[in-house]
Order: structure tokens, then sequence, then C-alpha cells
């Protein structure tokens, strides 16, 4: 198991937002984490991610505990986030962008995902490397986040609503280079989503969050079967 979160709670100040939460993840797998706003879903990755530290319960990452690493170490280990609103150095140019982070990112003998790797992804990229990156377009900007995310050795990645602001037609190419990425290379993937429709399509597993809990864990053809809807 990649992934296991194990009855975890987490919250704000006085405020519990998450409690008892429990989910698995397996390398090369999609699973949507869905829900509407407030359900807990960015407050689960800021916790795996450590920027939230959990109040109860154990996250362990290839079978071992990381309550007690550090950002930096889960990085390292492998792990990365997308944030909601584009996860990039607006002021930087593209190449600039992609140099600074696989500076930290990219090591070892033969790191997953190189900078040459990312412009052969993201073709657009490789025509803008010297456009600073907060003019792009959304998409583009978009694009050159999970660039960023997965520089180096990625092996589980966590996106907070990708979607956000892109035209239905960049969704669908972005969601599909998202699932090539994983397929290809065994990268496991949690992705927070309100597009559903979009996140359904290229889903291996769904689970749906509400008042900071679970209320559903299955397939995504099982979710379209339920009342998934009336949780958004």
């Amino acid at each position: 198991m990649l992934l296991e979160i194990s009855d975890l709670s987490a919250g704000y100040g006085t405020k519990t937002v998450i409690s008892g939460v429990s989910l698995t993840l397996e390398p090369g797998q999609i699973l949507a984490l869905l829900g509407h706003n407030g359900a807990g879903k960015t407050t689960t990755l800021k916790a795996v991610m450590g920027l939230l530290p959990a109040r109860s319960g154990t996250i362990r990452f290839d079978g071992n505990a990381i309550g007690g690493m550090s950002v930096a170490g889960r990085v390292g280990a492998g792990i990365r986030l997308l944030p909601e609103g584009r996860g990039i150095f607006p002021d930087l140019s593209v190449a600039d962008n992609i140099d600074v982070v696989a500076a930290q990112n990219v090591s070892g003998a033969s790191p997953m995902f190189r900078p040459a790797d990312i412009y052969r992804l993201f073709p657009v990229l490789d025509e803008r490397r010297t456009t600073r990156a907060g003019s792009m377009s959304g998409g583009q900007q978009q694009m050159l986040a999970l660039g960023l995310a997965i520089l180096g050795t990625p092996r589980c990645l966590l996106l907070d609503e990708p979607s956000i602001g892109l035209a239905p037609n960049l969704v669908e190419r972005l969601f599909q280079q998202f699932h090539e990425i994983c397929k290809s290379h065994g990268v496991g993937a949690v992705l927070v989503e309100q597009n559903v429709a979009a996140a359904l399509k290229i889903a291996d597993r769904v689970v749906i969050m509400n008042n900071g809990a679970i209320v559903f864990d299955g397939l995504p053809e099982d979710a379209r079967q339920t009342n998934v809807w009336d949780y958004f």
C-alpha cells in the first residue's frame, strides 16, 4: 500500500474539521476525493502533506508512519501537493520556474521526471520557456504547476481543484496528461475536484466526504448509482 490514512482527525485552532477519516491509495491508482466546499477535502490533503498537524490517527507512506516527518521530508519521499490556485512562481519565466524546482527535487541517478521530460509532456511550456509564468493563460499555468509537482521522482500526487477556472477542453487535456503520468509511472494520486464528471472519467476509486467524514468509498460506477449528487 502506498498511502494509508487511519482514523485521521485535524483542524484549525479549536475547530476540528475532519474526524475519523480512513482511506488507502495504491501505486498508480487515482482516487477522486469529492464533496461540497468545506467538507474537509483540502484539510485532508494538508494533513497528508504535513502542512497541518494530525490531532489523532496515523498516516503511513510505504508502510511507515510519517506523523513526525517534515514537509521537506515528505516531498523528498515523493509526496507532492499541487495547491488550489496554481503552484507557480508568477514573476519568474517558465524555464526559471522549472530550474528552481528541479534544483531541489531532481536528484539521484535516475529521477522519474527531469526538466526535459516536462517540456516533452507539455510542449506549450517548451514554446514559452522565456515567458513570465504569471502572464500565461490559466490552462498553461496549471500545466506548469503540474509539471513542477512531478519534477524528480513523485510517488503520490495530491491535487487540489486543478480544473478551477479552466475551459472544458483544457480540463480534458490536463486530466488526460495527469492520467498518463499516473498510469505510465505507477504514481498514486488523490484528486480533490468539484468537476465531478471530469473526475469520475479518470478515477479508479471515489471517496465522498461530508461534514468532515467519509460517507462513500467505492468504484466510480457505484458512485454514479448512489445519491452522490446530494453532497454538492
